[in-house]
């Protein structure tokens, strides 16, 4: 009797102690790109290549103070993310975030960048931010 009463305690303990951890948990950009209903829109940008989208933004920050900040994914060379903060975030709740992709020239379609904009929430205000990072990479110095 007195074993199952430990056991029971130890399991309960699990089980609160799990449930206290998922009610603190941040959330993460892995979290965003997961599930379709953080998917605020995603377009494609002809005649643009990684190089191209970099010079864009530092053109941008120039004029403007500010651009979102452009990361190469680990170990590729055609797969990159925007951030809307120029520092790593603890949590990504509030945070705009672009995938892209880069597809290269080809005899059916020129050189191009997809672009996939993620967000916790999707309001007026999280379209106005995604406007303006597509603007920074689409028109750099026109600052929003």
């Amino acid at each position: 009797m007195f074993l199952k009463n430990i056991l029971a305690a130890l399991v309960l303990g699990g089980v609160l102690a799990g449930c206290a951890s998922t009610g603190n948990r941040s959330v993460q950009a892995d979290d965003l790109r997961k599930e379709e209903t953080y998917l605020i829109t995603d377009t494609v940008i002809s005649e643009l290549d990684f190089p191209a989208l970099q010079r864009n933004l530092f053109q941008h920050r120039a004029a403007c103070g500010s651009a979102p900040r452009f990361v190469m994914h680990e170990g590729e060379t055609a797969y990159a993310s925007l951030f809307e903060t120029a520092d790593t975030p603890e949590s990504y709740e509030d945070v705009v975030i672009a995938d892209l992709i880069q597809y290269p020239d080809s005899w059916r379609a020129p050189m191009r960048v997809a672009i996939s904009f993620y967000s916790y929430y999707n309001n007026s205000d999280v379209q106005q931010r995604v406007a303006a990072m597509l603007g920074a990479v689409r028109s750099p110095g026109v600052c929003m």
